[in-house]
């Protein structure tokens, strides 16, 4: 019999760890640890350790398999928080960025169109950190998810500093792990749908396309976000 894994899920910027709040209970009820790290997204380092030390604790506990997922720039996140870690048995990037060493979010989007997206972060206090308007969210976010769950994931984000998109990536976990998953919102307007699909080809992931979903389908279709999460967890 197979033992349960523990899954390790990383939020992205522009939201906090109960982004993953649909996706939890169909984990949990198969009968899997699960954690959702809270990122300080005050730098991609920051994010980094966050996860680093949390795989860490995961460790100390036992050895039993770890499945790292990773939504947005928490996918940038853990490509270079799992390189070298122990027990990973999968990685799972959900609309995340998956850089190889020494590539940036900006030098990965310049052979995409821009985004509107991309033109409408605003500063959020005196620190230099960004956010979109609730209703800019809303917009471009998560104009498919429920208006009232999209108002709710809008007043909790997470607002974002400005150089990790000129930040470069470390030697990349992808390429230590053989069991990859991408899940590619077919809608997203935040990370351009192609460039989703080039990230798991490069990978030679086992690709998902969640028709008609924003970049808040971890939500709006969290049924199959979770499948291919356990998926991973069994091993497919």
């Amino acid at each position: 019999m197979m033992l349960p894994a523990r899954i390790l899920l990383v939020h992205g910027a522009l939201a906090d760890g109960s982004s993953w709040s649909k996706v939890i209970p169909t984990l949990q009820a198969a009968g899997h640890n699960v954690t959702a790290v809270q990122q300080p997204l005050t730098s991609i380092p920051n994010d980094v350790a966050v996860v680093k030390n949390q795989l860490a604790a995961l460790n100390a506990e036992s050895d039993v398999p770890i499945v790292v997922a990773g939504h947005s720039f928490g996918g940038f996140a853990i490509t270079n928080a799992v390189t070298d870690a122990l027990n990973i048995k999968a990685l799972v990037y959900v609309m995340g960025f998956a850089p190889d060493e020494g590539e940036t979010v900006t030098f990965l989007e310049q052979n995409y169109t821009a985004l509107p997206s991309n033109q409408v972060f605003v500063p959020n206090g005196p620190d230099g950190r960004l956010l979109l308007t609730q209703p800019d969210y809303l917009k471009y976010f998560a104009p498919d998810v429920n208006p009232r769950d999209a108002r709710v994931l809008a007043a909790t984000q997470g607002p974002l500093d400005g150089g990790r998109f000129t930040y470069p990536s470390g030697p990349p976990a992808w390429k230590q792990v053989k069991n990859i998953h991408y899940i590619v919102a077919a809608e997203d307007q935040m990370i351009p749908p192609a460039l989703q699909s080039w990230f798991a080809k490069r990978m030679k992931a086992k690709t998902t396309l969640l028709k008609g979903a924003s970049h808040a389908g971890l939500i709006s279709q969290a049924d199959k976000v979770a499948k291919v999460i356990l998926d991973a967890a069994n091993g497919y």
